[in-house]
């Protein structure tokens, strides 16, 4: 006995339609830049100015940092992590290739 063939709603393919648009960078700044001049003018922040601000902001943030106190945290931040390399690279060459840590040890021994 054979079981009877149950189509399983089988469809044709999908079709994929897609419509390039043009993108103006130059002419997005510029619009960008006016609108939050206007803003700035009149003191009414709209929410979508906003987001495209930070959105502006997140894209070139690699580029220029135009804030002189942003740039001084900068630079401070990354002295420190050089810093702290520069520590922890003395502390790991006086573990691993001097007795330093053995005679501390031994002192502390004397102590007691």
């Amino acid at each position: 006995m054979e079981l009877p063939r149950v189509k399983m709603g089988r469809r044709g393919n999908k079709r994929f339609n897609y419509t390039p648009r043009y993108f103006d960078e130059e002419k997005e700044d510029l619009e960008n830049r006016i609108e939050k001049i206007k803003a700035e003018v009149t003191g009414n922040y709209s929410k979508e100015g906003f987001e495209k601000r930070l959105r502006a902001g997140f894209k070139n943030r690699e580029k220029e940092v135009s804030d002189p106190g942003a740039q001084q945290a900068l630079l401070v931040s990354r002295l420190r992590v050089l810093l702290l390399v520069v520590v922890f690279s003395m502390i790991a060459y006086m573990v691993f290739y001097t007795n330093t840590v053995e005679v501390i040890f031994q002192g502390f021994r004397q102590i007691k």
